[in-house]
């Protein structure tokens, strides 16, 4: 068996003595089996729960670049199934080739979100052969406090009728199994340097498999204009009605990768895409504006570049603007 000597993933430091949960994490993951059919990326999984209960769980693929499950699902789904959810996974941990940190898509974040043990939740990366486990908290793959716009920037979205546009996207919104205890709908638009604005709905459907707000808008600017100018994308903006929007990772994914292949276009690899998140009042003076960027707000992102794909998903861009 494989063994691993566990470092602090942020500080770099030799963690002296280790909880023994975090082998059996990496142990488990060693028993799972991926089909990554098409990506040839296999995501072999273990975890812990709070009681001490192991499962392991990996990543199996599908159709056209979907997935049955992701190995984070398949491993919290296991313990849901086996356990409950009132014994909540405290340990993740990926057995694979490489030492690092590991990095949740934003799908799964938004599962680890909302069935693990976030408060106590560590995730560890290790290569499967043995060799240096990188290990952070779970919190660290979240981040949910933002700084306040100016009140230049918070004015810009009601001269330019931004705020209009997130409102009718939010009003606009559509699904049949909301109910109070559901995440809170919100509105999107990107925006583009020469005054367009894509717009994008919640959109849910009988079968659990939803076009979020953020990826509506990004699939209205790929096919809903043929003017070349609207490469030049100036920054997107959410806004829910009453309160600060609660973007889903999975959403804050799409919006990463949308920002990465777009800035390369644009000849600003690496520069993130600003985000505004309105919270619009029932009186102008009351609406609240907050900045974040595309970067932020998914830390330690899986994403193209992480992949080193950023060019071949900036291909994928650059036919909409060829004449």
């Amino acid at each position: 068996m494989p063994k691993w000597e566990f470092i602090d993933g942020l500080t770099r430091k030799l963690i002296e003595s280790y909880d023994p949960a975090w082998r059996c994490a990496l142990e488990a993951a060693l028993e799972s089996r991926a089909t990554p059919f098409q990506s040839g990326y296999y995501v072999n999984t273990g975890a812990v729960t709070k009681r001490g209960h192991i499962v392991s769980g990996a990543n199996h693929e599908m159709a056209i670049t979907d997935t049955v499950t992701h190995g984070e699902e398949a491993v919290i789904a296991a313990a849901l199934d086996r356990y409950g959810k009132d014994d909540p996974i405290q340990v993740i941990a990926f057995a694979g080739q490489e030492s690092g940190i590991s990095s949740p898509c934003g799908n799964c974040r938004d599962a680890i979100r909302q069935y693990t043990d976030l408060n106590n939740l560590v995730v560890i990366g290790a290569p499967r052969i043995g060799g240096t486990a990188v290990l952070v908290k779970g919190k660290t793959f979240f981040t949910d406090s933002f700084k306040e716009a100016t009140e230049e920037e918070k004015e810009r979205l009601f001269v330019d009728n931004l705020v209009y546009h997130v409102l009718k996207a939010e009003k606009n919104a559509y699904d049949i199994y909301l109910t109070e205890s559901s995440p809170k709908i919100y509105g999107a638009v990107i925006v583009c340097e020469n005054g367009m604005a894509f717009r994008g709905s919640f959109r849910g459907d009988v079968a659990y498999h939803p076009v979020l707000p953020i990826s509506a808008a990004i699939s209205n600017f790929r096919d809903g204009s043929d003017d070349l100018s609207r490469k030049d994308v100036k920054s997107i903006v959410v806004a829910a009605t009453g309160r600060i929007p609660d973007v889903m990772y999975k959403d804050r994914q799409h919006a990463l990768e949308f920002a990465e292949a777009i800035q390369e276009l644009n000849e600003k690899p690496g520069i993130s895409l600003p985000v505004y998140l309105v919270n619009i009042g029932k009186i102008v003076r009351t609406t609240k504006v907050f900045k974040t960027d595309t970067k932020e707000w998914l830390p330690f992102s899986f994403s193209p570049k992480h992949l080193g794909l950023a060019k071949e998903v900036a291909a994928g861009y650059e036919k909409l603007f060829e004449k």
